[in-house]
């Protein structure tokens, strides 16, 4: 399992992550304090606090995949390993 911290800050992000993860085989959780939401259900998301940074655990991807998520994460979502 690999565990990035990124942020999600507004809307148009939350779209976006969910859509681009939505095409990747695996799970993709945030977690933010005790509260846990699938990455790829835009509902699971909104129900995160977007103003904090949430961490999100990648699992059951290729390593390309992961790779490939990771690369997102750190151009678009402040992510840091």
């Amino acid at each position: 399992m690999t565990r990035v911290q990124i942020r999600l800050q507004d809307m148009k992000r939350v779209q976006e992550l969910a859509r681009f993860l939505t095409s990747i085989p695996g799970d993709f959780f945030l977690v933010s304090g005790s509260a846990v939401a699938n990455a790829k259900s835009l509902i699971g998301i909104l129900a995160m606090d977007l103003d904090t940074p949430v961490e999100m655990r990648l699992m059951g991807c290729s390593k390309e995949d992961e790779d490939k998520v990771i690369e997102k994460l750190k151009a678009d979502y402040d992510a840091k390993l």
